[in-house]
């Protein structure tokens, strides 16, 4: 390729000043491609402000981001406040792209992330500048273990936009073949989340007890905090050679007053907030194991930042984990079943010397990074603009 292509990320989720942790994985594949092409990156959000639209523009690592913010629409007449705010979000989208075009002066494939609502303005410059587009997709609403049901309306749009992609890259088989049963056939390209291997760098530690770490956003309906606290709770009544850390930007008050309640010593079980980037690299680093038992999932980005770490990880078998996790890199169990995660992470920790840190974290490395993510995109988008 002699020159560089011009790619427009558009995204229903992507990191800002309301939801700064929003699609932090988006925001992660803009900086995989960003070593291959110029990346803009073009989001609209709503947020409780006076003016019509706030621009917010940023710059790092070669990504260009643009952010616009419109007055979030508050009406009580529910068909009213849609078509507003549907109004309001094209309007944010056309500011955000003439911007865009300002900088750049040609798009040359738009690369659209979590099909649903984003999806209408990639149709939108398909139709009117004619831009190709390909689709990303995260989102777990797809997965029958999804309690996130996806309505009728929503589901006409979501196909109709699919259909106009030139393919389609969920991040795991499973969501592919979710995507398939939703009624979405197309060309499908899988690509993992990524992990910057500059960041998360295996450092092993040196630990007088078995560090286990656990961490997500703490919706107990989604992550299962409550049933990591219990099986915690069992495990201390056998042992004393371990200590979890369960972190995250959720409600810790609950959790610590539920393991209060259970009577687990803070030597056993501690809480942490929420971390950066930076920050969890370094937890990661600090602990001996990984642990998630969520009920459900797509691909999570943490696993693979464990993996990356070297750390063997122990997870609930939904979604796209057993792509991820397998005998040489850790362990899966059923989720919501605490007695076998308790049995399992015992044995875990009995036979954690058995699990080489430097080739999990070697392979992880070699899935994962920038470079490998980056080139696999890089190759999409050579085959339809060429």
């Amino acid at each position: 390729m002699n020159k560089k292509y011009n790619i427009l990320f558009l995204s229903s989720w992507y990191p800002n000043k309301t939801s700064p942790q929003a699609g932090n994985f988006v925001q992660k594949h803009a900086h995989a491609v960003a070593q291959h092409c110029h990346v803009s990156v073009l989001h609209v959000a709503p947020r409780i402000q006076k003016e019509k639209f706030v621009i917010e523009q940023n710059s790092c690592d070669g990504v260009v981001e643009v952010i616009v913010y419109y007055q979030k629409i508050t009406s009580k007449i529910p068909l009213l406040g849609t078509l507003l705010k549907f109004k309001a979000q094209l309007a944010a989208y056309q500011k955000g792209m003439k911007i865009i075009l300002n900088q750049s002066k040609k798009i040359d494939l738009v690369h659209l992330n979590v099909t649903f609502p984003s999806g209408f303005f990639a149709l939108h410059l398909k139709k009117k500048l004619k831009i190709p587009f390909i689709i990303t997709e995260h989102w777990t609403a797809f997965l029958k273990t999804d309690p996130t049901k996806i309505n009728f309306i929503e589901k006409h749009y979501i196909k109709k936009i699919a259909k106009q992609a030139e393919a389609i890259c969920p991040v795991s088989e499973d969501l592919k073949k979710a995507m398939v049963g939703f009624g979405i056939n197309h060309r499908y390209h899988i690509i993992p989340n990524v992990v910057n291997t500059n960041i998360f760098i295996p450092n092993p530690p040196n630990n007088n007890k078995i560090g286990i770490l656990h961490l997500s956003n703490l919706k107990d309906e989604h992550k299962n905090i409550t049933g990591i606290i219990n099986v915690v709770k069992k495990l201390s009544q056998h042992r004393n050679d371990f200590k979890v850390t369960i972190a995250g930007n959720g409600d810790i008050k609950k959790f610590k007053q539920k393991s209060d309640a259970l009577n687990i010593s803070e030597e056993i079980l501690s809480f942490e907030g929420e971390k950066t980037t930076e920050e969890v690299a370094e937890l990661m680093n600090k602990n001996d194991i990984f642990l998630l038992f969520s009920n459900y999932e797509n691909l999570p980005c943490v696993i693979a930042e464990a993996l990356v770490m070297g750390l063997p990880t122990i997870a609930s078998n939904v979604g796209g984990i057993a792509e991820m996790v397998n005998e040489e890199n850790g362990v899966l169990v059923h989720p919501k079943n605490e007695e076998e995660l308790f049995q399992k992470l015992n044995e875990l920790i009995n036979n954690i010397k058995k699990y080489n840190k430097s080739i999990i974290s070697n392979k992880a490395q070699e899935k994962y990074s920038y470079e490998t993510v980056g080139k696999a995109y890089l190759s999409i988008y050579e085959s339809i603009l060429n």
